[in-house]
């Protein structure tokens, strides 16, 4: 599983190389070795596993391959909610609740593509924490580097997918969920346009930010993913109803003449030099691809950062509160304060903060995607801080994390962060790409663009050091 891409393992099922059974037992394998120390998973489906390689070899076998996912494994942030399966979204206030009766529109599309579900992945209690520990169920490890935290809220679908302990998992960004586990943990994850995904059956953080989306090995992979589970759906009102593209289409082609917005000076400010020097060598790598660089930092970050955290505490509590006066003393101290922020804030402020979100969606469209095509800036200030810093800096960490992504929630825009080499202590740097609604394919073709420039996916890290 440690050397498999999706696309590398589809057509190794094709050619019989490899069937989906052998591929389920190595991941079980690595899971049932590793997961005591990584702590990737909270619920591995093995029985539920086993049938679907099962059925998708008998399908191999046949002919009747169903898709580009047949037999892939795929798992699930666990706030996705699957038939017979609990739903922790990460805490104890939802520990003894019965398996759901909604079921993830996301599990039944990647379902009905074949996808073998590996299980419920770790997270962030209610999906609030940019490092991704869970003082409940255990911190994730980083796969690269033991005692460093993965990023979150979505820290299993990091990990997961950084030790082959899954090809695919999906995770869910609300401030850079998605993102940051991506760039902590050197894989790819896209946060797709609101709206591209649909939200039904998986547990709500924030109705306005909220967005599922992919993590995997690489930005192909990414696509393929995405490709499966993007489009409307009868059941989710906020999903989008234009046609979905072919996101794997255009990869390879051409960026020459794409306009990238990119930062300087001020702007950098606080990223490590590392992080800055990975930044820059992939500027000058989209310059050496064709790509024309524009000088242009992000306008009015701060402000999209403020209206983030308004909408974001007020809707939290609003979903959470009711059932948070229960449970107030088992939720970990620091998320019980930033659910607790919101009861300061009153509806007309919330209004108003949606009523000024819409302007700036409306300035980004006019003003800002009218000179550039997409923006380019960092992922993270900094690689993955150690599980040490993440305990005792816990709340400065929220807004430090989150700079250059949580300014995207609040335009709903699409971004995708993908590995840009590593630390001088082996912890992987990441890049991200910011476009505007419904750009997906964009930033897969320069994404993919830069990451064939590096040479493509080819590390993986080695466990037996931990």
């Amino acid at each position: 599983m440690s050397d498999w891409t999706i696309t590398a393992l589809r057509d190794a099922y094709r050619a019989g190389e490899v069937s989906p059974v052998e591929i389920a037992d190595d991941a079980l394998a690595l899971i049932k070795k590793w997961n005591l120390k990584l702590r990737a998973y909270f619920h591995v489906s093995e029985r539920e596993m086993r049938r679907a390689a099962r059925e998708s070899e008998r399908r191999f076998r046949f002919g009747d391959e169903i898709g580009p996912l047949d037999g892939i494994p795929v798992a699930y942030k666990d706030l996705c909610h699957i038939p017979g399966t609990p739903t922790t979204c990460g805490s104890v206030m939802f520990e003894d609740d019965p398996p759901p009766d909604a079921a993830s529109s996301i599990w039944k599309r990647l379902e009905e593509a074949g996808a073998v579900n590996m299980g419920k992945l770790n997270m962030a209690e209610l999906a609030m924490g940019p490092t991704g520990r869970n003082k409940h169920f255990g911190d994730p490890q980083n796969p690269w580097k033991q005692g460093h935290v993965t990023g979150g809220s979505s820290s299993g679908s990091g990990c997961a997918v950084a030790g082959g302990m899954a090809l695919a998992a999906i995770g869910t960004d609300t401030g850079g969920s998605i993102r940051l586990p991506a760039a902590f943990c050197g894989v790819v994850g896209l946060k797709p346009t609101n709206g591209r995904v649909s939200r039904h059956g998986g547990m709500p953080l924030s109705w306005t930010l909220d967005t599922f989306g992919p993590l995997t090995r690489t930005v192909a992979d990414n696509a393929l993913v995405l490709s499966a589970i993007a489009g409307p759906d009868p059941q989710d009102a906020s999903a989008s109803t234009r046609p979905v593209p072919d996101y794997v289409e255009a990869l390879g082609e051409s960026i020459e003449g794409v306009r990238v917005g990119v930062l300087g000076g001020a702007e950098l400010s606080g990223v490590s030099g590392e992080m800055g020097a990975a930044y820059g060598e992939a500027c000058g790598a989209l310059e050496r691809l064709g790509a024309r660089l524009v000088p242009m930092p992000p306008p009015r970050t701060g402000e999209l950062e403020e209206l983030a955290n308004t909408v974001f505490k007020y809707e939290a509590l609003m979903i959470h509160g009711e059932r948070l006066e229960r449970y107030a003393d088992e939720v970990t101290p620091e998320i019980l304060a930033r659910l607790e922020a919101g009861r300061g804030i009153d509806s007309s402020e919330y209004r108003a903060a949606l009523s000024r979100r819409e302007e700036l969606i409306r300035y980004y469209g006019r003003e800002v995607f009218s000179a550039v095509d997409v923006l380019a800036g960092p992922t993270t200030p900094v690689p993955a801080p150690s599980h040490a810093q993440a305990r005792a800096e816990a709340e400065g960490l929220v807004a430090s994390l989150t700079r250059f992504t949580r300014w995207v929630n609040t335009l709903g825009a699409p971004a995708i962060s993908l590995p840009r080499g590593f630390s001088g202590d082996g912890l992987p740097l990441a890049v991200q790409l910011v476009g505007p609604d419904f750009s997906e394919a964009a930033l897969y073709r320069i994404a993919h663009a830069l990451e064939e420039e590096r040479g493509g996916w080819k590390e993986s890290p080695d466990f037996e050091s931990f």
